[in-house]
Parts: structure tokens; C-alpha cells; sequence
């Protein structure tokens, strides 16, 4: 006869709702951990999905760090040309450039009903915090753009929908986070652009999702000006040549067009993604660049850096010290719910205790209780958490090494609160227990 069966089987509704409320809060542990797991993977996607071993930014002045931080951190604007240079430097395999920018469009976004009921949720508590206008749901949809030359370096990594890009204008690849669906139509800059394909947790360390696009269409979106502003700048282009005519008057004409073609060129990148051939280090090539070019150059794990320690550091600090806090608060609860279980059943243990049964019968059957909750808690914790991870907006990704920290770390509390807990009912005098019972 196994005596923690049928004492849980006796306390049944006391035990399993203590078990269920373990659990509850083990998912928001794992939760958290999750969360934190999402921050640093959207903040590597872009970086480490692209392949390549260094990142060429625009640089300020000769100082090593005084240049753009990183790609995607920073604005940084070099002439398209100059990845020719690099391309053919010893110890380069690749050179490709990329033109990215933040980009959005006029769409209303299609929130989930998590996302209905969180934003419910953060109105109702922020109620008292936010003034008349300030918590309104967006009206307009937040991306990335990130053109690049096909065959490249630079593009979509995978494909889960439609195709990649074929054509040399007005195709794009999208991430499934925005919603869009192959054969939609945008309007980008300028021009509408056809979805042909999609694909997945392409996502900057903003969260925001990724739009690919193909170089020259992502440099007529990034940088091509409005055509209202271009016609009220072109006449001061022009007029710079004026007393040029009376001097120079050959020379006013291919000047005063060539300011103009400079006024409306789009023929800039924000960064080239350099790939190594094996062999070669890095570091010296890096500083091979930044010598000859002039150009701030990161290595992959430095641009990571740049964007998880830039923007999102503070937000990574304070869950992972929420995410300790946690920990330890679940750690309490369970000892203390398996503490006073057995401090409730000291009437029992007296009985045992005058009947002659051996202390380790208590041992095993309050170990064995507190091992079922710990461990049953974890994982029916865990469970719940993974079967919403889907549904949260921003990515939540806990892995089965979380859960078995937490499920090692559950059973020494489980361990520990049950020898206290049967070492405090076994010092108890169980004839004075059956006297007062």
C-alpha cells in the first residue's frame, strides 16, 4: 500500500488545486524565459541569418569608434559604388550591399484576440498613467525594408509561402508577421509592389517585421525623394551657376545638370555585408577596411551586441531580474504549501510514530508527495506556456532545457521543504498531538 497515494487521494481537491496553482505560476516563470529568449533572437535574426562575417557601416571622422553603430542601429549612408573596393580585397568572398530603412504603410493592423485582450488589458491598467490620445491602437503597419542584389547575400533565408524574387522591380518577400499574403499589393515610396512570397521570424531587434525587396527598388523606396520637394529643390541645384555664366558659359550647362542628376540619385546603401573566405581572420580584414576605406566594419557578433545591448538592454536586465524574483517566489510557495501539508497531517504521523512504523515511511510518503507536486507543477506549468507561445505578438520561445531548470530546480525545493517539514513532525510528542487531537 503506497500511503502518499492515499493521502492525496484523501486531501484530493486541496492537493490538486495547490498543484494547479504551482503550475500557474511555473508558466509565468517559463514565460518569462521565454520572453527573454525572444528579445535576444530578434535582436540576431537579421545578423546571423545573413552570413556574413563583418558588417561595413558609414564611418565619422578617423576614430575607430567613432562610425554608425552597426546596420540596423543607426543611419548610415555610403556611395553604392564603393563595395566594388572591398569586394576585391584579399580575404573576401563576398561583398553585398544592403539599403535597409524602417519603412510602414497605411493598413490597419489585424491584431489576435490575445492581442485584442492584452491591449484591453494595458488600457484598463494604464488608465490612470496616460492622457486622452496616448494608448490609441496604431492605424498604420511598421516594417523593415531590406533590399539586396539576388544572388547575393542579404536576401530572404527561407521560403514557407509562394516564391522568392524573380524580377528585377516591384516584387517583394515579406515576413508572416505582417500580416500580408502572396499576390497583395503595397504602396511603397512611390511605386505598388506585389507580395510574392513570404517568410519567417525575420524580424529586427525591434520586434518589427522584415519586407525584402530587390537593391535598386529599395534604394527608389529609401531614398527617393517626393517629387513636390524635388521641384522646388532643383532650381536651387541650378542656381548655384548663375555668375559661373558670365566667367564659364560652357561650362554652366553639364554643371548645373550634373547637380541637378546629384539631387535626384538614389544610388546610395546603408551597409555592405561582407562573407570571408575560410581562412582568413576577421579582425584583420576588418582593419584592413577601416585603413583603406575609411569605413566603420563590426564582425556579426558586434553588430549583435550593438542592437541587444542598445535599445533592448534595460528591458533584458529587468526580466531577467523578474524572472529571479519568480523563481524564488515559486521556490517559497512550494515549500511552504508542502510544509503546512505535512504540519496538517501530524495527527497521522503520530499514529504511525506509536504504531512502530519506521521514520522512513513518513520520508518517502512526504517526498513522494511533494516530488508529485513539484515535478506535476513544472510540466503541466510548462505545457500551458508553449501551447500559447504562438499567439503572443512578439516571440516567446522557451526550450525544453528552461523547463528542465525548472524541473531540477522545483524537485531540491520539493527535497528540501519535505526533510524540514518531517523532521519538524517528527520531533512533535504524538501523545501529546493524540491528547490535544
Amino acid at each position: 500500500m503506497n500511503l502518499a497515494i492515499k493521502d492525496v487521494n484523501y486531501h484530493r481537491f486541496k492537493f490538486f488545486s495547490s498543484t494547479i496553482g504551482v503550475s500557474l505560476l511555473i508558466m509565468v516563470v517559463v514565460a518569462i524565459g521565454g520572453i527573454i529568449r525572444g528579445v535576444i533572437l530578434d535582436s540576431a535574426m537579421i545578423i546571423e541569418k545573413t552570413g556574413a562575417d563583418l558588417w561595413v557601416v558609414q564611418a565619422y571622422g578617423a576614430h575607430p569608434q567613432g562610425g554608425t553603430l552597426g546596420p540596423f542601429v543607426e543611419i548610415s549612408r555610403l556611395p553604392e559604388q564603393i563595395y566594388h573596393a572591398i569586394a576585391v580585397m584579399p580575404g573576401v568572398a563576398q561583398a553585398s550591399p544592403l539599403a535597409t530603412a524602417w519603412e510602414h504603410v497605411n493598413v490597419m493592423p489585424q491584431p489576435t484576440r490575445l492581442m485584442k485582450f492584452m491591449y484591453v488589458n494595458a488600457l484598463l491598467n494604464t488608465a490612470t498613467m496616460v492622457k486622452p490620445g496616448w494608448m490609441a491602437m496604431p492605424k498604420l503597419q511598421r516594417f523593415i525594408v531590406i533590399g539586396y542584389e539576388p544572388g547575393k547575400i542579404g536576401g530572404p533565408p527561407d521560403i514557407v509561402a509562394g516564391r522568392g524574387i524573380e524580377a528585377s522591380h516591384y516584387e517583394v518577400v515579406a515576413d508572416v508577421k505582417t500580416g500580408l499574403h502572396v499576390g497583395q499589393q503595397l504602396r511603397l515610396g512611390n511605386f505598388d509592389y506585389t507580395v510574392v512570397g513570404l517568410t519567417k521570424n525575420m524580424v529586427g531587434f525591434t520586434a518589427d517585421p522584415v519586407i525584402y525587396t530587390t537593391l535598386l527598388d529599395a534604394q527608389n523606396i529609401i531614398f527617393q525623394q517626393d517629387p513636390n520637394l524635388l521641384r522646388s529643390q532643383l532650381p536651387r541645384a541650378v542656381s548655384g551657376f548663375t555668375d559661373l555664366a558670365v566667367t564659364q558659359p560652357r561650362l554652366v550647362v553639364p554643371l548645373a545638370n550634373k547637380a541637378a542628376a546629384s539631387v535626384e540619385s538614389t544610388l546610395f546603401i546603408n551597409a555592405i555585408a561582407v562573407k570571408l573566405l575560410p581562412g582568413f581572420s576577421a579582425r584583420e580584414v576588418a582593419d584592413r577596411i577601416t585603413h583603406w576605406q575609411h569605413l566603420q566594419v563590426y564582425t556579426a557578433a558586434q553588430a549583435i551586441n550593438l542592437q541587444l545591448m542598445g535599445s533592448n538592454r534595460l528591458i533584458l536586465f529587468q526580466l531577467a531580474l523578474f524572472r529571479d524574483i519568480l523563481v524564488l517566489i515559486a521556490g517559497i510557495v512550494i515549500g511552504l504549501i508542502i510544509y503546512n501539508f505535512t504540519l496538517d497531517k501530524l495527527h497521522e504521523i503520530a499514529v504511525l510514530k506509536l504504531l512502530g512504523a519506521p521514520g522512513g515511511i513518513v520520508y518517502r510518503m512526504i517526498l513522494e508527495e511533494a516530488l508529485f507536486m513539484g515535478v506535476v507543477g513544472t510540466l503541466l506549468g510548462s505545457t500551458l506556456e508553449l501551447l500559447i507561445e504562438p499567439y503572443f505578438p512578439r516571440r516567446v520561445v522557451a526550450t525544453s532545457g528552461d523547463i528542465a531548470q525548472m524541473l531540477l530546480a522545483m524537485s531540491l525545493v520539493a527535497v528540501v521543504a519535505s526533510i524540514l517539514a518531517v523532521r519538524r513532525a517528527m520531533n512533535v510528542d504524538a501523545r501529546s498531538v493524540l491528547a490535544t487531537g
